[in-house]
């Protein structure tokens, strides 16, 4: 499904990583000084960064993203990183950009739309 915002999440995660990928912080300015992921002076991001700077920005523009559309995505991507912190994932000496960005292309590949939620009264 297209037109889901979990997969937006993730495709426009990856766009960012792609722009400019870093570690040892969320985000990073020009001068490489950490910085918050949603800051304008953001040049670069991490994996979780990425991740939240798409989600203020999805915030700020139509509102916060439904629960069950983040948990779908991080499901994706749970099913393909081996540890329980993106921090220590993305982090890891070892790690590269073209990981990162091979990781969150399969996620949005094997990317499952949840089912609609059916909001129930209890009243």
């Amino acid at each position: 499904m297209t037109d889901s915002r979990g997969l937006r999440l993730l495709r426009d995660a990856r766009q960012l990583v792609s722009d400019s990928w870093c570690h040892g912080a969320d985000a990073r300015d020009v001068s490489g000084s950490a910085v918050e992921p949603w800051d304008e002076d953001a040049a670069s991001w991490s994996l979780l960064g990425a991740m939240v700077a798409v989600l203020e920005r999805e915030a700020s523009l139509g509102g916060e993203l439904p629960l069950h559309e983040l948990g779908a995505a991080l499901y994706a991507l749970a099913a393909l990183i081996e540890t329980d912190s993106l921090v220590e994932w993305n982090d890891d000496p070892r790690q590269t950009q073209e990981n990162v960005l091979a990781v969150l292309d399969r996620a949005a590949a094997t990317y499952v739309a949840p089912a609609a939620v059916v909001e129930l009264s209890l009243n």
